[in-house]
């Protein structure tokens, strides 16, 4: 068949080459052709590729006739052909380097599945309050102390704050109050169900877009004793009836009539509640002593929050004039505290500053960008494997570069192509990525941190939309210096394999970045093992009472002694005594305590407890007696104190105590009856401070029972069956005293599991690292290797030879990785009381791991390197 003569290849095989790589459609049509030509040059040499390939293409040629289209459409033909080829070549050339596909499809899957977690952590803090339509406008008044401990700002402000800045400032669009204080547990169904929210102003449904099912959003926060309850809670409470007029009598706050029902909410918020109650019932409970009277102190600056939005036109800065007058009229030196007001942005709420008393609990915005800088130095770290490894690979595709080159191809074209090959790899590792998401999704949402900021992980339309452009981006990042530098080869230097001993010879950016990353494994490895051993010393170190076989029960209000007189019937009940706290559980009382010989109180922390509490719990009676039936009603004015606090107020010695009078915050005066041994009752790293018991039979919360614990799980069923007919109302609720330690501290068990997978995945990148450079080095020196193999050199003397090098990398990593860990980790155990300490055994397995994965990439990759055939390395010389 005849062909159009403007598509006919010149006659000069030279001229031919350089115009077939500049003809996108000819490329198109040729493409396989010129992949067998890459091979035949692979085994037979250039010359005779060439001579193959022109028979081909005449032979492909005369079957063929090709026409002419128009310019545009051939325009267009060009480009997608080119771009399909692309892509078709990089398939192919990652289809057969396999093994260099698998290591870094591997190293950038795990490094961005660790990304695509943080992008979900980071989606779930930022979608707070989206729903929320005048999110830009609305506003909340905060505030500083000025002369305080807390050196954060926080989120509530005075409870007069609204009122006055109301009647003075007419700018306000809208303007509503929280106050604290609705709370309690009502009897639903023979059964006690609580309740959390807020009194709130009747504009709240007016400022914020919280929609109502049932009930008028005009109306329904108006009259006193008004609730709008949640739809789930509504549900709880009411079950299948309509809860519209229907009425909640809770313990402490009287009975209300449910007005209204809101609507699921459609996103995540920041200002979380499961009902909210009138403004206007506050005054009466107040006139009631039911709740405290805040309408007019301005000193107590906990006990609301007020938001706003202005009027069209109204600058927010004219709002500080009213609240400067305010801290001026209200505060001053004499005041507890000097206050600054402040205002803050909805949108910059969660995620955003820290603050104090937020309404809910949330990410501060420190931690999103901490969590932003994680993914990007991780994924750097892969980029700069993924770039160490495509040098090494280099040394292979000299002579591709150069043929390329020859036949006509231009630089920027050789950079798109190792660019698309780039992203091919990225786009498999988000696929193998995705498949890793599935098991550290269940993971991260375990977490004790992830119950509290309640992250929300699921993966959605758009949330692939955003990992897909995030595997572009990492794509392009990973693959832009692999090609500029493989499209940078000269033709003559790239056929010849002249480039050896320039560009590929420079490494030592790269040996120091890779001693880089091993210092940072050894950090993590050395400071997770001492997380791991302090959190194990902290558990199970003696904490100078007995826990075992102790179950804390809540009393839910109920009265102890009742209960005390059920369960002692029990055979396996050894000991009941009362408490207001659990030690060593985060939680605490204090209260000021001054003595006579002291310029200034002392803070003690106190328990509330029982006459059977010490022998419960095994605590050691130094001097003087404990709290016996016979002092009667002056048991509330005796207190025992522990040796701490004997040294604190002064006291020459234990029995210097005994009968000693003390006032407890200003007010109360008490006298010493006895002096107990040290013991920790308080978190285990701050130590033993000093701390009193107080009888005070009222404020009792939990009853403690000691059983024999020959069958704690027959026995707890035991002590339920019997809690059922004490108290029909509340669920039987009980932790075990070591459960309730474990819980507590597994923040630290968060931390444990969160350091190490970090120090996995540092790991597992340093070791693609090393991988990299060692085989980039190894290849290097591969023919030199040859000619000592073929002049008799064993395989055992070759290793050795080519892993030397890395030797040095290993020590000076080791000895600026021991040391910055050592000064590292001793600055966070120096804030223990009691702490592990440092020993050569920590030492041993972080230089064990990082040996480890030394012998399993250079050892790898110098046995294959001797393993290889000379012949092969050495036929072009």
């Amino acid at each position: 068949m005849k062909m159009t003569e403007d598509i006919l290849p010149p006659k000069s095989a030279d001229r031919f080459f350089k115009w077939y790589c500049n003809n996108a459609l000819f490329d198109s049509i040729y493409g396989d052709l010129y992949e067998r030509f890459l091979e035949n040059v692979e085994a037979f040499g250039v010359k005779r590729a060439k001579r193959k390939y022109w028979m081909d293409v005449i032979r492909f040629m005369n079957k063929h006739t090709l026409k002419r289209s128009n310019k545009t459409s051939h325009y267009h033909s060009n480009n997608t052909a080119m771009f399909s080829n692309y892509f078709k070549v990089g398939f192919r050339n990652l289809i057969r380097n396999k093994s260099f596909t698998i290591i870094n499809v591997l190293g950038l899957s795990v490094s961005m599945a660790i990304c695509l977690v943080i992008i979900l952590m980071i989606n779930d803090q930022t979608s707070y309050d989206d729903f929320q339509v005048n999110r830009d406008n609305i506003h909340r008044f905060t505030h500083e102390r000025l002369n305080s401990d807390i050196n954060i700002p926080l989120a509530t402000v005075p409870m007069p704050l609204g009122e006055r800045i109301a009647s003075d400032f007419s700018g306000f669009d809208e303007l509503v109050t929280f106050r604290r204080g609705f709370e309690g547990e009502s009897m639903q169904n023979g059964k006690a169900m609580a309740i959390q929210g807020y009194f709130t102003t009747p504009s709240f449904f007016n400022l914020f877009s919280y929609e109502l099912e049932s009930g008028n959003p005009a109306t329904a926060l108006n009259e006193p004793n008004s609730v709008v309850l949640r739809k789930d809670i509504a549900e709880k409470f009411f079950q299948d009836k309509n809860p519209i007029g229907e009425q909640i009598e809770l313990d402490k706050i009287g009975t209300y009539i449910v007005t209204g029902v809101l609507k699921e909410f459609p996103g995540k918020t920041h200002i979380d509640f499961e009902g909210l109650a009138s403004m206007s019932t506050v005054a009466n409970l107040e006139k009631s002593d039911l709740l405290t009277d805040l309408s007019k102190n301005w000193e107590n600056t906990t006990g609301s929050w007020t938001y706003f939005t202005l009027n069209q036109g109204v600058e927010l800065s004219s709002l500080h004039t009213f609240l400067d007058r305010y801290e001026k009229e209200n505060y001053n030196e004499d005041t507890e505290y000097i206050v600054n007001f402040q205002t803050q942005k909805m949108t910059s709420i969660t995620p955003g500053p820290l603050y104090g008393n937020q309404i809910d609990t949330s990410m501060p915005n420190f931690f999103v960008y901490g969590l932003g800088v994680l993914a990007a130095l991780i994924i750097i770290c892969a980029a700069f494997n993924y770039t160490n490894l495509s040098a090494a690979r280099a040394l292979t595709r000299t002579k591709e570069v150069g043929v390329r080159k020859v036949m006509g191809a231009k630089r920027n074209q050789l950079t798109l192509q190792f660019i698309v090959e780039s992203i091919l790899v990225s786009v498999f590792s988000l696929i193998v990525a995705i498949g890793l998401l599935q098991f550290l999704i269940p993971a991260f949402e375990n977490l004790q941190m992830s119950s509290l900021l309640n992250w929300d992980l699921t993966i959605t339309p758009k949330v692939y939309l955003q990992f897909f452009g995030f595997s572009l981006i990492v794509g392009f990042i990973t693959g832009i210096f692999p090609s500029l530098y493989l499209s940078s080869f000269a033709p003559i230097q790239a056929m010849k394999n002249l480039l050896g001993k320039n560009k590929l010879s420079r490494v030592s950016l790269r040996k120091a970045l890779i001693i880089s990353q091993f210092v940072i494994s050894l950090i993590l490895i050395i400071s997770s093992t001492l997380v791991y051993r302090q959190m194990k010393f902290m558990v199970e170190m003696d904490y100078g009472y007995a826990k075992e076989n102790i179950i804390n029960i809540e009393l839910q209000g109920q009265d102890l002694d009742i209960l005390k007189n059920e369960l002692v019937k029990l055979p396996f009940v050894n000991h009941i005594s009362g408490t207001n706290n659990i030690p060593n559980t985060g939680s605490h009382y204090d209260a000021e305590v001054k003595h006579e010989i002291l310029d200034e109180p002392i803070d003690f922390y106190y328990f509330d407890v029982d006459e059977t509490y010490m022998d419960n719990l095994g605590l050691t009676l130094l001097t003087g007696e404990n709290f016996l039936p016979a002092h009667g009603e002056n048991q509330e004015k005796v207190i025992i104190i522990n040796e701490t606090a004997v040294t604190e107020l002064g006291f020459e010695s234990n029995n210097a105590a005994l009968g000693q009078s003390v006032f407890i915050d200003d007010s109360t005066q008490v006298n010493i009856i006895g002096v107990v041994q040290n013991y920790n009752y308080m978190v285990v790293y701050m130590g033993i401070e000093p701390m009193m018991l107080r009888f005070r039979p009222d404020e009792f919360n939990y009853a403690q029972v000691n059983l024999s614990g020959f069958d704690i799980d027959s026995e707890i069923r035991k002590i339920e069956a019997i809690w059922n007919e004490f108290d029909e109302n509340h669920a039987f609720v009980y932790k075990t005293f070591q459960g309730q330690i474990d819980e507590f501290n597994s923040f630290f068990n968060d931390i444990i599991y969160i350091i190490s997978l970090i120090s996995f995945l540092s790991i597992s990148i340093a070791a693609m690292g090393l991988l990299g450079i060692a085989s980039y080095s190894i290849q290097i020196r591969l023919k030199e290797v040859s000619i000592r193999k073929v002049l008799g050199a064993n395989v055992k003397g070759l290793v050795l030879l080519l892993s030397k090098g890395f030797i040095k990398l290993f020590v000076i990593a080791m000895s600026i990785g021991f040391t910055l860990a050592y000064l590292g980790n001793s600055t966070w155990l120096n804030e223990f009381a009691y702490r592990v300490d440092f020993s050569a055994d920590i030492f041993l397995i972080a230089a064990a791991s990082m040996v480890l994965v030394g012998v399993l990439t250079i050892g790898i990759q110098a046995f294959r390197a001797t393993s290889s055939n000379p012949a092969k390395s050495l036929r072009d010389d």
